[in-house]
């Protein structure tokens, strides 16, 4: 700053230094002497007077330099405006502009050179080459007649003249045509007159038919085509029946009628395409039914909310029918009374239990036994790997390990517990490596300045993605602004538009999974594909269920039961059906999807 000069010439205001009061009220003084100073302020270059100002303006709009005087940007400064004029302009030179105009009476010395178009509201004096496109406020009588002569009708009505059927009076400009026709015109021996003689004779000189056979005729005579159609015999001899096909007197038949409203049978039928059958119940007699389906749907027709039950019912005659239907008013499974018996039964099972269970669980179990016995073979409950100890365990009483922790062996976290001493060799032993902990940690900031790799997917606790990272949405972003990201995950999860952009992996709503690469866990997968929600297929049956008279019946888990109508009587070893009906939520939470616990946040791929 022009007219200040720094204080503190012994540099006490400096990093590390204590510093005192006067120096700060020493310099500020300075400043505020060099502000108020009335020298030092012109700006012209001398010295004491401060550099030149060479840009102007609240943005340093407008720039002045030795040569020129610019704006700082094309087209966005006037000079003057309609209520602030400047007076009068002198220019030594050319003056460029897009339009000009004059709103005054204005006198050009020289030539005025005008290469577009040039609008002149008053009188334009003096000479004026070119092409005058208005002289509205002129005509010939203010213009000196030269070589080109002025138009006048005495001039053009004498330079037309006329010959033959044609007559012009001059005087009048009027020019006449005495109508001639056919009878006043000789004719040659070429171009004859039309008559209609002439015109029916040469048509129907020239059209001749050739019959060529078949059947049916076609003759023509004196102008006039006749075809004959073929007689019903000729038509039927076209046509014959193919297997159990007959044609009497050109009536087809099959054997049996074929009406819209007919019941028809065939024996063995093969439709090679779509069978679409429309009605109310459709039955087929047959023994076994083979389908080649993996997947029946019932209920096909439904587009809106269902409310119809579907599934399949079994008819047994004389018996009750049993059947395994989808019930819509509860959304479950239910198969009415019947009782299902499975060699295994895989799923959650919750509810009490009654009755021997025999064969291993897999899976947690939880509640209490009502008697338990010890294990039939302890078990021996070791630690393994930096801690060592180990105990019998039968099932009888609780069992406690002494747990001995290898000294030197790995590293320990120590932190708020009350009583232990940590030497210095203790603190320095990370990794394993026996170091000063100042060195450790500068080679592990060492190793972080280094940055995360572009590509690098990180799930983060906040809502907007953090600066050198994008939200893994699946948006199309530039290929050259984000030049290092399009290197290293390229078109993997879309092309974008195919030249300047290209798709980001879209990791809303989705767990991520380990890329199998040749493991075989989840094969046939490439990367960077997407995969649907899917659960293990669970399986099990229930065959020859029977329960006798007067049993209490009883099911737990996901399963319900209860003996419904008797058959017989107990003498009699007669029997009660059961019913079963399952439903996983009573086990574990169920929702539209199959997914573990999880906590949403965003996923972001590094720049």
């Amino acid at each position: 700053m022009a007219g200040y000069t720094r204080q503190d010439t012994a540099n006490n205001i400096a990093n590390g230094n204590v510093i005192d009061a006067d120096d700060f009220d020493a310099e500020y003084n300075a400043i505020e002497a060099g502000f108020n100073a009335s020298t030092g302020h012109a700006h012209d270059g001398t010295a004491g007077e401060g550099a030149p100002i060479t840009k102007v303006g609240p943005a340093q709009d407008l720039i002045v330099s030795g040569t020129n005087v610019l704006p700082k940007t094309t087209n966005t400064l006037d000079l003057g405006s309609n209520a602030a004029q400047f007076k009068n302009a002198w220019f030594d030179g050319t003056v460029d502009t897009d339009a000009l105009t004059v709103s005054a009476n204005a006198t050009v010395g020289g030539t005025l050179g005008v290469t577009g178009i040039l609008t002149a509201t008053g009188g334009v004096t003096g000479n004026v080459t070119g092409t005058v496109s208005d002289v509205s406020n002129h005509d010939t009588g203010d213009i000196s007649e030269g070589s080109n002569l002025y138009y006048t009708d005495a001039r053009a009505r004498s330079a037309i003249s006329a010959t033959g059927s044609l007559s012009y009076v001059p005087a009048t400009g009027v020019m006449s045509f005495t109508q001639g026709d056919t009878d006043t015109v000789a004719e040659g021996s070429t171009n004859l007159y039309y008559t209609d003689a002439r015109a029916t004779a040469a048509a129907k000189a020239a059209i001749s038919v050739t019959d060529s056979g078949g059947d049916g005729s076609l003759t023509y005579s004196a102008g006039a085509i006749t075809y004959t159609g073929p007689s019903a015999t000729e038509t039927r001899a076209h046509f014959s029946g193919g297997t159990g096909v007959s044609i009497t007197n050109g009536t087809v038949a099959i054997g049996q009628a074929v009406g819209t409203t007919s019941d028809v049978t065939f024996n063995n039928t093969v439709v090679n395409g779509n069978l679409t059958v429309n009605g109310t119940t459709t039955t087929v007699n047959t023994e076994t039914l083979n389908l080649a389906d993996n997947q029946i749907v019932l209920n096909s027709n439904e587009t809106g909310t269902p409310t119809q039950n579907g599934g399949i019912e079994i008819e047994r005659g004389t018996s009750t029918n049993k059947t395994l239907v989808w019930n819509e008013a509860d959304d479950k499974w239910t198969v009415g009374s019947e009782t299902f018996v499975a060699g295994t039964f895989e799923g959650a099972l919750t509810g009490n239990t009654s009755g021997t269970h025999t064969g291993n669980v897999t899976g947690d179990v939880t509640g209490n036994a009502d008697t338990a016995t010890a294990l039939e073979t302890s078990r021996t409950i070791s630690l393994t790997g930096d801690v060592s100890g180990s105990v019998s365990f039968n099932g009888t009483a609780n069992a406690t390990i002494t747990a001995t922790v290898a000294d030197d062996s790995h590293n320990h976290v120590l932190s708020n517990i009350d009583g232990i001493t940590v030497s210095e060799t203790e603190i320095n032993r990370l990794d394993g490596v026996t170091s000063n902990v100042q060195t450790q940690i500068t080679d592990l900031s060492s190793l972080i300045s280094q940055g995360i790799p572009s590509g690098a997917v990180q799930a983060f606790a906040m809502s907007v993605a953090p600066t050198g990272w994008l939200k893994s949405d699946g948006s199309a972003v530039s290929r050259t602004t984000y030049a290092d990201l399009f290197t290293a995950i390229g078109t993997t999860f879309g092309s974008g538009d195919g030249s300047t952009t290209f798709n980001l992996p879209d990791l809303r709503g989705e767990f991520v999974r380990g890329f199998d690469d040749g493991r075989g866990v989840d094969s046939g997968r490439s990367f960077g594909s997407a995969q649907s929600w899917a659960i293990e297929n669970i399986v099990g049956t229930f065959t020859d269920i029977r329960v006798r008279l007067n049993t209490i019946f009883s099911a737990t888990g996901a399963f319900t039961g209860s003996t419904g109508a008797n058959s017989g009587d107990n003498g009699s070893g007669g029997a009660a059906t059961v019913d079963f009906d399952f439903d996983a939520s009573r086990v574990v939470n169920t929702a539209s999807e199959t997914r573990p616990r999880n906590i949403a946040l965003l996923y972001c791929i590094k720049t």
